[in-house]
């Protein structure tokens, strides 16, 4: 049930060498290697590994591997094994070209990311020739150029070790053998077989989504919302999306079953007293969080973690409530929606937060097989931070006139993320952004339309993203209707269709005389741009320890292209840091009033140098200031 055969080498931007592109198709067949090759993806059923020929036998649950093994090797003496290299491909030259050609159409080409596929497609093509050692010199020849001239393979092996670096930890070894001792083979968190119970508050889709997640890691889990209605939703979603997986054949019936028996739910906090853990993931309000954190300071074990799903708020804040000798063991564990799919999760470091609870979350998002990334406290972590002025920019150039909800997705979308940033706020909620902006005081009150406090003079704004929420109720998919409009009964309701209505109302947003139409490239500077520069402000406050944890985040937490790295990677080796500055300088000429263009001095620092900033942190050039992790 375990075994996986597989080819992997295009996911880290290489093809298979010694042989593999050569050998695979005369072993299982052309189009099967195609398949195996091209997307990476290993084969777990071994029924269908010995009906492709990719393997030679499967041992029987009941006998010994090294029996079966061994009876097949005395078998070789007797019956001499065929190579590989001397059995021609069953498909003709010309068919493989056919079938080549065909399967290039279909996989991404080079200038979307498609680079090391279509070099693996022309090794495939090679296995053709007749010569075998013709063949393999071929694939020599685009193997070393996917590892040493290929930007996008760099871009996929960089994406591959940063996660990998993001989940070592960067405290002192005598720190992380006392963990392992007090904590790792001890805390029923961290036990494997462990079924201990937690807590998470809120039934929306993100509690939804956290409860689904650690009911799959084997938690018994207690779904708590103070709303019946919210509470009955929340169970529905989670019972179906079990359902679905058991259709899918993701999940067998008893597994889910199990599942469903191990979740709990309550409307009274109470409930908890019980939970080694629990996860508050409500509405991004202080006074809501800090409320039910005083509720949970009273009921929860002592020794319990107590962890907030803020995706913007001052966990310090949140934590100030708690008695003094507890809040050591809160920290924000941030989650991306849909929680269930995304595989991200921000482990947010306060200042209180004691470095063996930031140990044992980097090991149980690690059980909950997702992907941590350790960050420091500040409004919107390094994910959020970033994506604000993103997010910002895309309704100042709508503003603007010189921009569509189209053509900025589009844009968007042509650069590689997988979807584009109006897309994106549909999906996440367009009311997520507007309490968010309301918490930070810069939305105007409905109702007596007086400006937050903290919306200046000076400030670039435009109150369409608000107004739309406020005024047409157009918060989303979950709503039917946001920047697009969402049928049912089209794609599953989560097709985005243009809207009349939005089309009309944006109207008396843009403003004085229509633009010319902005190109696509120009979108992406506008709105990418700035981005990165938060990146490098996030460095220079140490939120972030390294520049590859920020690309981690943007890989899998917003959808940003693999083959591009991520952010920071991406401005260090396709756009340049010169470049890169030179236009933040210009842009925050023409729009002082955006702070987010003002150049980040870690920035300016490399420019200076003549480094990049993957070579300013590998150097030991940022040393100098205080980490805040």
């Amino acid at each position: 049930n375990k075994s996986q055969i597989g080819l992997p080498e295009v996911n880290v931007g290489v093809i298979p060498g010694a042989g593999g592109t050569q050998r695979l198709p005369r072993l299982i067949g052309l189009q099967n290697a195609i398949d195996m090759i091209c997307t990476g993806t290993p084969v777990t059923d071994m029924n269908k590994a010995l009906m492709m020929g990719l393997v030679d036998a499967v041992c029987p649950p009941t006998s010994s591997v090294v029996d079966c093994a061994t009876s097949w090797a005395e078998w070789s003496e007797l019956v001499p094994i065929p190579r590989l290299s001397n059995t021609p491909l069953k498909e003709t030259p010309t068919q493989a070209y056919q079938m080549c050609r065909t399967a290039s159409l279909k996989y991404p080409p080079v200038l979307k990311g498609g680079d090391c596929i279509q070099a693996a497609l022309k090794a495939i093509e090679a296995s053709a020739i007749p010569s075998f050692s013709q063949g393999i010199e071929q694939e020599s020849t685009l193997f070393w150029k996917m590892c040493l001239s290929s930007v996008q393979g760099k871009a996929r092996r960089h994406g591959f070790f940063a996660v990998r670096a993001a989940s070592k930890s960067t405290y002192p070894k005598r720190i992380q053998k006392d963990f392992v001792t007090k904590y790792q083979t001890t805390s029923p968190l961290l036990v494997k077989g462990s079924s201990c119970n937690v807590g998470v508050i809120g039934a929306g889709t993100m509690g939804s989504g956290i409860a689904m997640v650690l009911l799959q890691a084997g938690f018994t889990v207690s779904l708590v919302d103070v709303q019946e209605v919210a509470l009955k939703k929340g169970i529905q979603l989670i019972h179906t999306t079990f359902d679905t997986q058991v259709k899918k054949k993701r999940l067998s019936l008893q597994q889910a079953n199990v599942m469903k028996q191990r979740l709990k739910f309550t409307q009274t906090l109470q409930d908890l007293s019980n939970c080694k853990l629990v996860v508050e993931a409500v509405v991004e309000n202080m006074t809501i969080k800090k409320k039910i954190f005083t509720t949970l300071d009273q009921v929860t074990p002592s020794d319990a973690i107590l962890l907030s799903n803020t995706s913007t708020l001052d966990i310090d804040e949140m934590a100030s409530v708690l008695g003094p000798s507890r809040r050591g063991n809160f920290a924000g564990w941030h989650f991306f929606s849909p929680a269930n799919v995304m595989k991200l999760v921000e482990i947010v470091v306060g200042k209180h937060t004691s470095p063996h609870t930031v140990l044992l979350l980097q090991k149980l998002t690690k059980k909950i097989k997702k992907i941590g990334v350790v960050v420091g406290n500040c409004d919107g972590f390094v994910g959020n931070r970033m994506v604000n002025p993103y997010t910002t920019e895309m309704t100042l150039l709508l503003a603007e006139g010189g921009a569509t909800i189209d053509s900025i997705d589009k844009a968007l979308m042509r650069f590689g993320m997988a979807i584009g940033p109006f897309m994106m706020s549909d999906l996440a909620g367009n009311d997520v952004g507007y309490f968010i902006r309301k918490e930070r005081g810069v939305v105007r009150d409905p109702k007596t339309g007086v400006v937050g406090p903290n919306r200046t003079s000076t400030m670039r704004y435009t109150e369409l993203a608000d107004d739309m929420v406020t005024q047409l109720g157009r918060i989303g998919q979950k709503a039917g209707k946001g920047w697009y409009d969402y049928a049912p009964h089209i794609g599953k309701g989560r097709m985005p269709l243009p809207s009349t209505e939005m089309k009309g109302f944006l109207k008396a947003y843009v403003e004085g005389t229509k633009q010319k139409p902005m190109k696509p490239d120009e979108i992406v500077e506008r709105i990418l741009f700035p981005l990165v520069n938060e990146g490098f402000k996030i460095l220079e406050e140490n939120i972030a320890s390294k520049p590859s944890d920020i690309d981690v985040v943007y890989l899998y937490g917003y959808g940003w292209p693999a083959w591009r790295g991520g952010p920071m990677f991406w401005a260090d080796n396709e756009i340049g840091l010169p470049h890169l500055l030179n236009r933040l300088l210009d842009f925050h000429r023409r729009y002082p009033g955006s702070k987010y263009y003002e150049p980040s001095r870690l920035l300016q620092k490399c420019v200076a140098f003549g480094v990049t900033v993957e070579e300013y942190y590998e150097k030991g050039m940022h040393k100098e200031d205080v980490s805040k992790l």
